[in-house]
């Protein structure tokens, strides 16, 4: 110590260095105090962007992510890290390895929405997985190409495209329970279908390609025989099909045939659209057997067809003890006032049918007495579609026309019906409450609407509709009827619907209101305006001429005074001559 001699710490067995006694109580004194602890060391800029490394827990659901195929159970991962994991796996993973292992709902959607934009989950049983798989077996189906045919006519399997296809449905034969198929030009078997799908509830298709443009060729549309037959098979398998769709296919009679080998069977069918084809009454009455008893058809819509009179009374005549049906379409057929007039003659017993679509059928005022005694006995029909039928026609139309609508209008009262199109007089006479003198809306009998006699067709058409209970939508645009009369049907049904539904008629006529008062104030501000507008052009038009005027006044008092001074001068000149 004398000559500067410090001991050096000595160390422990364990190689912890041993402080002198005064540095080990300096150290116990500054841990006492709080001060032994060493700060953290600032990295200024890892705090400012907040970036960390990722755990290894992220590293490895990454891995795993990458490799998914790979393992077969996950099993031992948590719900969060399942997630985190379908949270980054591939958008285009083969779709059979994906139907099978994955049922993660934000998986699903992700890979719709990325695929199918306009995709609409409520269409789908709000599962996202079964909308990807109904969409994407959808496109399939559309993309398959023509199907080769062999000398005699056979088909010939096509492998790659078909067998793609074919482990598609067996991935999610568990998740499809609709298709609508808008184009389906190979014509292809579709038993691998039905024979796969144990929940296909409903099944649209239409056979044929949808867009051609130059390539046009007339065997390309429609559905043909073999499909026919093929189809029929199908239904008569399928124990699940309540909803078929075959708009658009060119089926007629004939094909209407071959189909109903499979329809007879479909006893779960509840609706059922043929729309858009080419029956005509043959097929219409094989259809109509559809309407008996055995089976529980709900809808039939047979729209935009060649269903002329006899097909409309088949039709008729089955949907009388019908007690399932509640929707009818047979807009755009050919019907006319005797078919149309026998189905009113049915729908007097039918107490099911909801909406009744008969527009554009060649109605005419013939038809009118069976609809009033229908209207004025049913007591269930809620929608009536009456529009672009020319149930009205003014007298003076030339051809005649006019005489015999006014003859057929104008009726006594108590009288029996007039004949039908075909002059073939039914024994119908109108009911008292039809033909009664007094009305709930209080038309009287001596009142008349737009020149129409309340006795008048027209005017027991009018107070059948506006006296009934059940009616809340009827339609009778481009009807030809006077718009007085076609305003106060119009607006009394309406005002039907809103009470039904709990709406105030009161709010709903000042909302309507409402627009036209601003609109009306809105023309009456422009029209005050050209009126100041004009006004002001007329002023400065008459100031002008004003201010011309009153120059040449100026000029002329002007000229006065030079003439009166002028005066005295002349009388002095004229004075020195004399």
């Amino acid at each position: 110590q004398a000559v500067g001699f410090v001991p050096r710490p000595r160390r422990t067995a364990r190689g912890r260095r041993l402080q002198p006694p005064s540095a080990q109580g300096d150290a116990a004194a500054m841990t006492s105090r709080g001060l032994g602890q060493r700060p953290p060391i600032p990295f200024r800029a890892l705090e400012k962007v907040r970036v960390r490394p990722q755990s290894l827990v992220q590293i490895c659901l990454k891995k795993v992510a990458e490799n998914f195929l790979r393992y077969d159970q996950l099993d031992k991962l948590g719900r969060k890290q399942l997630e985190d994991v379908y949270a980054m796996l591939d958008l285009n993973m083969s779709l059979p390895e994906a139907a099978t292992r994955i049922s993660d709902e934000n998986y699903w959607k992700r890979r719709t929405q990325a695929k199918h934009r306009n995709a609409q989950v409520e269409k789908h049983g709000m599962s996202w997985k079964q909308a990807f798989l109904e969409l994407d077996l959808q496109d399939a189906l559309e993309r398959l190409p023509l199907t080769p045919e062999d000398e005699h006519g056979n088909e010939l399997e096509y492998a790659p495209e078909l067998e793609a296809l074919k482990q598609q449905v067996m991935a999610s034969r568990l998740h499809v329970f609709k298709l609508s198929i808008g184009q389906f030009p190979s014509h292809k078997n579709l038993d691998f279908l039905f024979d796969a799908l144990p929940a296909l509830c409903s099944f649209s298709i239409t056979y044929g390609n949808r867009r051609l443009g130059m390539d046009y060729e007339r065997a390309m549309f429609g559905m043909k025989v073999k499909d026919a037959q093929r189809l029929a098979r199908n239904i008569r398998v399928s124990q699940t099909l309540v909803s078929l769709s075959l708009p658009c296919n060119m089926i007629d009679d004939e094909l209407v045939k071959w189909l109903m080998g499979g329809l007879c069977y479909g006893h779960m069918l509840t609706h059922l659209d043929l729309s858009h084809n080419k029956i005509g009454d043959r097929g219409a009455r094989r259809l109509a057997s559809l309407l008996d008893g055995d089976y529980c058809l709900q809808s039939l819509d047979l729209s935009d067809n060649q269903i002329h009179a006899n097909g409309c009374m088949h039709l008729g005549s089955h949907l009388a003890e019908n007690m399932t049906c509640s929707v009818l379409n047979l807009r755009l057929n050919r019907c006319e006032d005797n078919g149309v007039s026998h189905l009113f003659q049915d729908l007097c017993v039918n107490k099911y049918l909801r909406t009744l679509n008969i527009s554009c059928n060649d109605l005419t005022v013939r038809c009118l007495p069976y609809m009033n005694s229908m209207l004025s006995e049913n007591i269930t029909l809620t929608e009536l579609d009456l529009s672009a039928n020319l149930l009205y026609q003014d007298e003076g139309e030339e051809g005649g026309g006019g005489a015999a609508v006014a003859g057929a209008t104008q009726l006594p009262a108590g009288s029996s019906n007039a004949a039908t199109a075909g002059g073939a007089p039914h024994d119908f006479t109108m009911p008292a409450d039809a033909m009664g003198v007094a009305s709930a809306d209080g038309m009287a009998p001596e009142d008349s609407l737009a020149g129409i006699t309340v006795n008048s067709q027209f005017g027991v058409f009018a107070r059948c509709i506006m006296r009934s209970n059940a009616l809340l939508r009827v339609d009778i645009r481009q009807c030809g009827l006077p718009a007085e009369l076609a305003e106060r049907i119009t607006t009394t049904v309406k005002h039907r619907e809103l009470r039904a539904k709990g709406i105030p008629v009161e709010a709903y006529e000042k909302s309507k209101l409402q627009p036209a008062v601003e609109v009306a104030e809105e023309a009456e501000e422009e029209e005050e305006q050209e009126e100041q507008a004009d006004d002001g052009a007329a002023g400065e038009e008459g100031a002008a001429p004003g201010a011309e005027d009153g120059g040449g006044e100026n000029l002329g008092e002007s000229q006065a005074a030079e003439a009166k001074e002028a005066a005295p001068e002349d009388e002095k000149n004229e004075a020195a001559e004399n």
